[in-house]
């Protein structure tokens, strides 16, 4: 349905400083691990980070696991089930220029904002307003002058190098309706 504009898209300068990547949810045992429910990320990819921060302070966990689709954290300073308990709730954030991400890869924060346009013709649809995460897949919620549309993020639809923030939205349906309308128009014109 579109193309995101070059204009707002994420440049490494203007990308949000910190990216949050889970949440504290619970406690693990009386030692005082806790668990940590991924955003954005898979527990694999949370528990590859070095350092995390939490209101705004670094830190690094004396040690990490992945149990289902959690991540087991063991940090610093926090040795039982009460301490880590005070921290239930809690936000866990990376810095985004520690984190190098394979061509086409890009998280949620950098997307939001960005502007949609149409491919064909080029007209502007919206703004990335929210990425909503489903079993499936993500959509994005693109709020436009007069309705809001939700275009689905799977790799099939979107090409192009969302790092330096063109990313292209193949119009399959589109086009072929306007295919379709065509020879339509055509044969119609030449009496067929």
């Amino acid at each position: 349905m579109g193309l995101f504009s070059k204009k707002s898209a994420p440049q490494p300068s203007a990308r949000p400083e910190y990216i949050e990547v889970g949440q504290i949810v619970n406690t693990h045992g009386v030692r005082g691990e806790v668990k940590v429910q991924p955003w954005d990320v898979s527990a694999g990819q949370l528990s590859g980070f070095r350092t995390f921060y939490m209101d705004g302070e670094p830190f690094r966990p004396t040690s990490k696991r992945v149990q289902g689709d959690m991540v087991l954290m063991k940090l610093p300073e926090v040795d039982d089930m009460d301490a880590a308990a005070a921290l239930k709730r809690k936000v866990l954030s990376i810095r985004r220029n520690d984190v190098q991400l394979k061509p086409g890869e890009h998280f949620d924060a950098e997307i939001i904002g960005m502007n949609v346009y149409n491919y064909f013709p080029h007209t502007y649809i919206g703004t990335v307003v929210d990425v909503l995460s489903y079993p499936a897949h993500k959509l994005y919620k693109v709020k436009g002058e007069e309705k809001t549309y939700l275009i689905p993020a799977v790799k099939d639809i979107f090409i192009g190098d969302t790092i330096s923030g063109v990313m292209r939205l193949i119009e399959t349906i589109l086009w072929a309706a306007a295919l379709a309308l065509g020879f339509a128009l055509a044969g119609w014109l030449l009496g067929v």
